[in-house]
Formats: C-alpha cells, sequence, structure tokens
C-alpha cells in the first residue's frame, strides 16, 4: 500500500468515526497478541473519543494477554444481538473467520475491515488492508495520527505488544525499518519493553514448561530433516495436565534445526473438534499455500488451517502437502 491511499483511506475511518457514536470490535477465533493489542488501542481510542464502545470475540482472550489493561473487559459469545453503527473487524479474510459473531450486513450500518494479511477479503465498507504492514497494531498508530489523538502509555504498551507478538520479537521477516520506528515511537509513548517481553516471551506456567518438555522430546522430523514436525493429541494434554493455549510459539521450534524449511503443529482439542494446525516456514517457502489447500490461511511464513478426520489422518495429509514443497 502507498502512503497515498493509506491516507485516503485513513482519512475515510476517521470521517467514519467522526460522525458515527456506537461501535462493535472484533478479530478472528482465537484471538493472539495483534487481535487483542488491536481491539484494546481502538476501544480505548473511541472511548476517549466520547464513543460508546463493545469488544467481543468468538473465544476468550488467551490468558497470557490478561496482562494488557483492559483485556479482562474483552467479552466473548458465539452470537451478540445488538445492532452498531459501525464493525471493525480485525485480521480477518471475512466473517466466518470471526466466528460470525455478529451479521455484518444486518447489525452494522457501516463495516471497517482492518488485516495485513496476504490473503484477505474485501467484505468491509472500508478495506484499509496493507500486506507490507508488520501487523495490525502498526496500522493503528497511522489512525492515531490521522485523528491527532496522543498514544497514551496504557494504548501504546497494547500497541507495542502487537508488534512485538506478530513480528516474532521483530524477528520475522515482516519486520521492517518502518516497523522500528513505530515501535520507537510506541516507547516514547510510554510502552514498556522489558514489561511486554517479559509477560509475553519468557514467562510460562509448570504445566507450559513441561508441555514444552515433551514436545521437544516427541518432535519429529521427515524429507531428509527438512519438516519438523509434533502432533499433540487430547489425551496429552489430559496426561501432562496442560491446555492447548500453553502450545503457543512451540511450532516455532522446529526451524531451530538448522536443515528445517517447514515445522508443523497439529493438535487434538479437548472438545473433539477439527485438528488444528500450525505452519511455520523459512527461505522462501510458502506455507500460507498449504494453510490454504486445507481451507486455512496466514502469512507465508506462518499460517494455520483446521483438518476434519484423525490426528494421525491430519498429519499424514499435513506432511504429504508439506514434503511435497521442499
Amino acid at each position: 500500500m502507498t502512503p497515498a491511499n493509506r491516507d485516503k483511506l485513513l482519512s475515510q475511518i476517521a470521517a467514519v468515526i467522526r460522525k458515527n457514536k456506537t461501535f462493535f470490535l472484533s478479530g478472528h477465533r482465537k484471538p493472539d497478541g495483534d487481535t487483542v493489542a488491536s481491539e484494546l488501542a481502538m476501544a480505548s481510542l473511541l472511548k476517549r473519543l466520547g464513543k460508546k464502545v463493545e469488544v467481543w470475540n468468538a473465544e476468550p482472550v488467551p490468558e497470557s494477554l490478561l496482562f494488557l489493561p483492559g483485556a479482562r473487559a474483552i467479552k466473548h459469545s458465539p452470537k451478540v444481538g445488538k445492532s452498531y453503527d459501525v464493525a471493525v473487524i480485525f485480521e480477518c479474510v471475512d466473517a466466518d473467520r470471526m466466528g460470525n459473531v455478529i451479521d455484518l450486513k444486518t447489525q452494522a450500518k457501516t463495516v471497517i475491515n482492518i488485516d495485513h494479511h496476504i490473503h484477505f477479503g474485501d467484505f468491509g465498507h472500508i478495506n484499509m488492508v496493507d500486506v507490507k504492514a508488520s501487523s495490525n497494531s502498526e496500522q493503528l498508530v497511522y489512525l492515531f495520527e490521522e485523528l491527532k489523538m496522543r498514544i497514551t502509555p496504557d494504548e501504546a504498551n497494547a500497541l507495542y505488544a502487537g508488534v512485538t507478538a506478530d513480528t516474532g520479537r521483530f524477528q520475522h521477516s515482516n519486520t521492517t525499518a518502518e516497523t522500528f520506528r513505530i515501535a520507537a515511537k510506541l516507547v516514547e509513548s510510554g510502552a514498556r519493553p522489558h514489561i511486554i517481553s517479559e509477560r509475553l516471551f519468557t514467562t510460562r506456567s509448570h504445566s507450559s514448561l513441561k508441555l514444552l518438555g515433551w514436545a521437544l522430546s516427541n518432535l519429529k522430523t521427515a524429507k531428509n530433516d527438512k519438516v519438523a514436525y509434533l502432533a499433540v493429541s487430547s489425551g496429552d494434554f489430559d496426561r501432562l495436565g496442560s491446555n492447548e493455549e500453553e502450545l503457543e510459539d512451540i511450532v516455532n521450534y522446529g526451524l531451530q534445526i538448522p536443515t528445517v524449511l517447514i515445522s508443523i503443529l497439529a493438535r487434538e482439542p479437548k472438545s473433539g473438534a477439527d485438528i488444528k494446525a500450525s505452519l511455520r516456514a523459512r527461505r522462501g517457502v510458502d506455507v500460507c499455500k498449504i494453510a490454504m489447500s486445507f481451507g486455512g490461511g496466514g502469512h507465508k511464513y506462518a499460517s494455520g488451517c483446521k483438518i476434519r478426520g484423525s490426528l494421525d489422518e491430519a498429519m499424514r495429509k499435513l506432511l504429504s502437502a508439506a514434503t511435497a514443497r521442499v
């Protein structure tokens, strides 16, 4: 997205904000650091402008993100019955990715779609999609500037958490010079990098550490060590006294093996729902195409999907798709 296009969209969003009163905010199912950060910062901004705001997700905020101011106030429900002047949706290719928490056609007069993924949908009346941005949190900094609103310390901490979460502590390929400029601005506005880093990346529960140890011991490789993979069953969660949320980032460990180009983590939810898969890659390998073949999506180097069937069947399908690409 060019600066001119971005400025045009920001102007349109600012105009919508100024003339409306009630706002609904949501993001994708299984909300992550960038989604929650964007919701918190946007909600705070709107409230300071005198707007009425509600934040709803299909699923609850992960325990690891509840330290962010306002995170405990985010609600979750499979369906919200109210209607709003404006719905702002973060990081969703369509309403289904949001979990269909509301009907965007009947429960919101204006829909603003804010996204930065390679594969996206133009379902909003305004679609601010910048695939070169590191995160939605990075994009929102420009909205503060457009509205001439200073960023408060709480907002800065949320946005900094979103940027660092989606860039993997500024290590992923989506990290740009502009990302660092945005991060510097957030620190100047009151973000505390050492606190955010500690809470997001260096704090784990005992059960999470046990799960990590088990995962590393059971990690396997295929295709001449070019693919790393791990399958976690619902029984494994029970035996280790852990849960799905504690699997966060474990998929990245497979890429620490020098020869590995794709890392796969497949997990069987306790609910008996579809198998969930996380995919990570490097050196030009596009795992988003693999995820899309199963109805998922995401980024070139970090994507996810769901697969019906047993855990073993899902892993066979994933391995077949992955080994064909390396």
